[in-house]
């Protein structure tokens, strides 16, 4: 090795040379890429159903002569994201616990059974998942499931069955806890607005004359009738007594055996109105009868009498 300036500078570049040279081989050496393909097929995911609830737990009161709204909540879910939500089919059937859901999903009615193919969301569904509610207008008829009806063992209960865009299908039973009673109606609708007896004479009556007075049954159950006066017939000062009209169940001739009018409810005998089971009505009637005594005045005298239904088991 020469000892002199010139030679340590030529030393010095070889080592320099010598360190660059391999810190730029080392570069080269990693700069490369090589492009690798992927793919899946991402299946379908079978749809479930949760939380089905009916009327938000409570009994169910019916509405004489009317329909109820009765809702039915649960959550669909689907995996595969809220399209297949958005885009799939729903069945929600609300029954009487003993008919089963696949005979109410085959034929429904009124009585025990009824079904809707569609809900209402009532959340944005988010993350695939999805709040609904459907509302049943259940009829007065509708069958009680409480203590004093004759299906004291059974409830109301709901499923919800949902089937996703590719056919894939889940279902639900509304949860135990969730199945409330339709409790009993006793209702009777009275469609005759008033009893008119025309004119009679004083110390008269009308004899074989009736008038009818027609009733249909307003709710769920059997009943019978019970009967008052709450104002007798007046023409003010005037009155006729209470116990001047007369009622059955059938034709009469005045003072025949029919049964007279009180202030107090009185059950009509053989009156019976079945429990309905359809729209059509169930109807019965009751026949009217009066004397006027000797010595009343002319004039137009009114009064009311007050029909009330009667829980017949």
């Amino acid at each position: 090795m020469i000892k002199n300036h010139y030679g340590r500078e030529q030393i010095g570049m070889v080592l320099v040379a010598a360190i660059v040279g391999t810190a730029f081989l080392m570069i080269v050496g990693t700069v490369f890429a090589v492009n690798i393909s992927t793919s899946v097929v991402v299946d379908n995911a079978s749809p479930a159903v949760s939380t089905v609830k009916v009327n938000d737990d409570s009994d169910v009161n019916l509405t004489e002569n009317s329909t109820t709204n009765v809702n039915v909540i649960g959550t669909i879910t689907d995996d595969n994201g809220c399209t297949d939500v958005n885009a799939g089919t729903a069945v929600v059937l609300l029954y009487r616990q003993g008919i089963t859901s696949s005979t109410c999903n085959g034929s429904q009615n009124a009585l025990n059974c009824y079904k809707a193919t569609a809900f209402t969301a009532t959340s944005t569904c988010a993350a695939g998942s999805q709040n609904t509610t459907t509302t049943f207008a259940v009829q007065y008829f509708a069958q009680a499931t409480d203590a004093s009806s004759s299906f004291p063992t059974q409830n109301w209960m709901a499923t919800i069955i949902f089937t996703d865009p590719q056919a894939a299908s889940g279902n639900k039973d509304s949860q135990s806890g969730s199945t409330p009673d339709v409790i009993t109606l006793i209702g009777i609708n009275v469609t005759t607005s008033s009893i008119n007896y025309g004119a009679v004479a004083a110390n008269t009556n009308t004899q074989a004359v009736n008038q009818t007075a027609s009733s249909t049954n307003a709710g769920n159950s059997s009943t019978t009738l019970q009967l008052r006066a709450s104002a007798t017939l007046t023409s003010a000062p005037n009155s006729i007594t209470t116990s001047s009209q007369h009622y059955a169940t059938s034709s009469f001739t005045y003072n025949s055996g029919e049964t007279e009018l009180s202030e107090t409810l009185t059950t009509v005998t053989g009156f019976l109105l079945t429990a309905p089971t359809s729209t059509v009505k169930v109807s019965g009637q009751t026949l009217w009868g009066l004397a006027v005594p000797n010595g009343t005045p002319t004039g137009t005298y009114s009064g009311t009498n007050v029909f009330s239904a009667l829980f017949q088991p």
